[in-house]
Protein backbone atom coordinates (compact mmCIF):
# COMPACT_ATOMS: atom_id res chain seq x y z
CA UNK A 1 0.00 0.00 0.00
CA UNK A 2 2.52 2.43 1.11
CA UNK A 3 4.75 1.84 -2.23
CA UNK A 4 1.77 2.32 -4.43
CA UNK A 5 1.05 5.72 -2.65
CA UNK A 6 4.68 6.53 -2.96
CA UNK A 7 4.83 5.51 -6.80
CA UNK A 8 1.51 7.70 -7.05
CA UNK A 9 3.12 10.48 -5.78
CA UNK A 10 6.43 9.75 -7.59
CA UNK A 11 4.20 9.70 -10.47
CA UNK A 12 2.28 12.67 -10.10
CA UNK A 13 5.75 15.02 -9.41
CA UNK A 14 6.96 13.86 -12.65
CA UNK A 15 4.72 14.41 -14.41
CA UNK A 16 2.96 17.48 -13.61
CA UNK A 17 5.76 19.37 -14.30
CA UNK A 18 5.96 18.09 -18.29
CA UNK A 19 4.70 21.05 -19.83
CA UNK A 20 7.31 22.68 -18.33
CA UNK A 21 10.07 20.05 -19.80
CA UNK A 22 8.36 19.86 -23.12
CA UNK A 23 8.33 23.41 -23.63
CA UNK A 24 12.63 23.28 -22.20
CA UNK A 25 13.85 20.63 -23.75
CA UNK A 26 11.77 21.50 -27.53
CA UNK A 27 13.45 21.11 -30.34
CA UNK A 28 13.68 24.16 -33.00
CA UNK A 29 10.39 24.94 -34.60
CA UNK A 30 10.59 25.60 -37.45
CA UNK A 31 14.39 25.03 -38.29
CA UNK A 32 16.29 27.89 -37.38
CA UNK A 33 16.42 30.79 -40.67
CA UNK A 34 12.68 30.25 -40.87
CA UNK A 35 10.85 33.54 -41.02
CA UNK A 36 7.12 33.25 -39.68
CA UNK A 37 4.41 35.62 -40.33
CA UNK A 38 3.39 37.46 -37.50
CA UNK A 39 1.44 38.87 -35.41
CA UNK A 40 -1.28 37.98 -37.67
CA UNK A 41 -2.87 41.13 -37.75
CA UNK A 42 -2.29 44.31 -39.07
CA UNK A 43 -1.62 47.02 -36.78
CA UNK A 44 -0.32 50.93 -36.79
CA UNK A 45 1.68 51.19 -33.49
CA UNK A 46 3.66 49.57 -31.24
CA UNK A 47 4.57 50.34 -27.80
CA UNK A 48 6.98 48.72 -25.39
CA UNK A 49 6.63 48.23 -21.50
CA UNK A 50 7.76 47.18 -18.43
CA UNK A 51 5.77 45.84 -15.42
CA UNK A 52 5.87 44.21 -12.09
CA UNK A 53 3.81 40.78 -12.96
CA UNK A 54 3.63 39.75 -9.37
CA UNK A 55 0.96 43.13 -8.79
CA UNK A 56 -1.96 41.47 -10.46
CA UNK A 57 -3.41 38.07 -10.38
CA UNK A 58 -2.57 37.55 -13.72
CA UNK A 59 0.75 37.12 -15.40
CA UNK A 60 -0.62 38.07 -18.67
CA UNK A 61 0.24 41.60 -19.78
CA UNK A 62 -3.54 42.11 -21.19
CA UNK A 63 -6.26 40.21 -19.83
CA UNK A 64 -9.60 40.53 -21.15
CA UNK A 65 -7.84 44.05 -22.83
CA UNK A 66 -7.18 44.95 -19.26
CA UNK A 67 -3.67 46.38 -18.86
CA UNK A 68 -1.84 44.54 -15.96
CA UNK A 69 -2.07 46.30 -12.42
CA UNK A 70 1.94 46.35 -12.42
CA UNK A 71 2.22 47.73 -15.45
CA UNK A 72 4.93 51.15 -15.27
CA UNK A 73 3.95 53.28 -17.69
CA UNK A 74 0.52 52.85 -19.10
CA UNK A 75 1.07 55.15 -22.09
CA UNK A 76 4.27 52.80 -22.58
CA UNK A 77 7.05 53.80 -25.44
CA UNK A 78 6.29 54.28 -28.76
CA UNK A 79 8.26 52.65 -30.85
CA UNK A 80 9.71 53.96 -34.31
CA UNK A 81 9.81 52.08 -37.56
CA UNK A 82 13.15 50.60 -37.41
CA UNK A 83 12.38 49.35 -34.24
CA UNK A 84 9.40 47.80 -35.00
CA UNK A 85 11.34 46.03 -38.11
CA UNK A 86 13.68 44.50 -35.64
CA UNK A 87 11.45 43.34 -33.11
CA UNK A 88 9.23 41.73 -36.08
CA UNK A 89 12.83 40.25 -36.98
CA UNK A 90 13.42 39.22 -33.49
CA UNK A 91 10.01 37.23 -32.76
CA UNK A 92 9.36 36.22 -36.46
CA UNK A 93 12.99 34.46 -38.03
CA UNK A 94 13.14 30.97 -35.70
CA UNK A 95 16.74 30.91 -33.74
CA UNK A 96 19.05 27.86 -32.89
CA UNK A 97 17.42 25.86 -29.94
CA UNK A 98 18.60 28.05 -27.00
CA UNK A 99 18.77 27.36 -22.62
CA UNK A 100 15.78 28.59 -20.58
CA UNK A 101 14.53 27.83 -16.87
CA UNK A 102 10.96 27.52 -15.78
CA UNK A 103 10.44 30.09 -13.69
CA UNK A 104 8.63 32.75 -16.33
CA UNK A 105 8.36 36.08 -14.93
CA UNK A 106 7.95 38.41 -18.15
CA UNK A 107 8.43 42.17 -16.95
CA UNK A 108 8.67 43.21 -20.64
CA UNK A 109 5.79 43.32 -23.07
CA UNK A 110 5.78 45.00 -26.66
CA UNK A 111 1.69 45.69 -27.59
CA UNK A 112 0.60 45.75 -31.45
CA UNK A 113 -2.32 48.34 -31.76
CA UNK A 114 -4.92 48.40 -34.74
CA UNK A 115 -6.79 52.17 -34.29
CA UNK A 116 -5.59 52.22 -30.14
CA UNK A 117 -6.90 48.79 -29.42
CA UNK A 118 -4.29 45.59 -29.04
CA UNK A 119 -4.55 43.45 -31.58
CA UNK A 120 -0.84 41.30 -30.78
CA UNK A 121 0.99 41.34 -27.33
CA UNK A 122 4.49 39.41 -27.17
CA UNK A 123 5.71 39.22 -23.44
CA UNK A 124 9.32 38.37 -22.68
CA UNK A 125 10.64 36.86 -19.46
CA UNK A 126 14.88 37.59 -19.84
CA UNK A 127 15.34 35.04 -16.69
CA UNK A 128 14.51 32.07 -18.46
CA UNK A 129 14.87 32.75 -21.91
CA UNK A 130 10.60 32.27 -22.13
CA UNK A 131 8.00 34.26 -23.73
CA UNK A 132 4.50 34.27 -24.78
CA UNK A 133 2.59 36.15 -27.84
CA UNK A 134 -1.23 36.40 -28.49
CA UNK A 135 -2.38 35.16 -30.05
CA UNK A 136 0.28 32.79 -30.10
CA UNK A 137 -0.09 30.53 -33.19
CA UNK A 138 2.81 30.19 -35.42
CA UNK A 139 5.65 31.83 -33.26
CA UNK A 140 8.75 30.07 -33.55
CA UNK A 141 9.94 28.17 -30.46
CA UNK A 142 13.18 30.35 -30.03
CA UNK A 143 13.01 34.08 -30.93
CA UNK A 144 15.98 36.18 -30.94
CA UNK A 145 16.20 37.42 -26.80
CA UNK A 146 19.29 39.11 -27.72
CA UNK A 147 17.71 41.59 -29.93
CA UNK A 148 14.48 41.89 -27.84
CA UNK A 149 16.92 42.73 -24.99
CA UNK A 150 19.29 44.88 -26.84
CA UNK A 151 15.76 46.94 -27.77
CA UNK A 152 14.50 47.19 -24.15
CA UNK A 153 18.32 48.34 -23.51
CA UNK A 154 17.12 51.50 -25.92
CA UNK A 155 13.82 51.70 -25.18
CA UNK A 156 15.88 53.02 -21.52
CA UNK A 157 13.21 49.79 -20.38
CA UNK A 158 14.56 48.87 -16.97
CA UNK A 159 16.70 45.22 -17.47
CA UNK A 160 17.69 43.90 -14.33
CA UNK A 161 17.71 40.45 -12.02
CA UNK A 162 14.63 39.24 -9.77
CA UNK A 163 11.28 40.47 -9.41
CA UNK A 164 12.27 42.51 -6.75
CA UNK A 165 14.07 44.68 -9.39
CA UNK A 166 11.02 45.28 -11.08
CA UNK A 167 8.66 45.84 -8.17
CA UNK A 168 10.90 48.14 -7.10
CA UNK A 169 11.60 49.90 -10.30
CA UNK A 170 7.99 50.64 -10.75
CA UNK A 171 7.31 51.73 -7.54
CA UNK A 172 10.03 54.31 -8.20
CA UNK A 173 8.83 55.14 -11.65
CA UNK A 174 5.56 55.96 -10.30
CA UNK A 175 6.86 57.98 -6.86
CA UNK A 176 8.52 60.09 -9.32
CA UNK A 177 5.93 60.97 -11.87
CA UNK A 178 3.45 61.34 -8.63
CA UNK A 179 1.18 57.94 -9.71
Amino acid sequence: MISRLLLAAFVLVTFSSCQYHVRKFAAENPPAGTQIQWPPAQYDEVRAYCYDFQADISRAFLHHDRMHAGVMDPKGIKMNPDQISRLISAVSISQPKSARTPCYAPHHAFVFYSKGSPVAVFEMCFGCNQFKGYPGAGLPEYVDTAELYRLCQELNLPLGTGNKFYADAVKAYRRANGQ
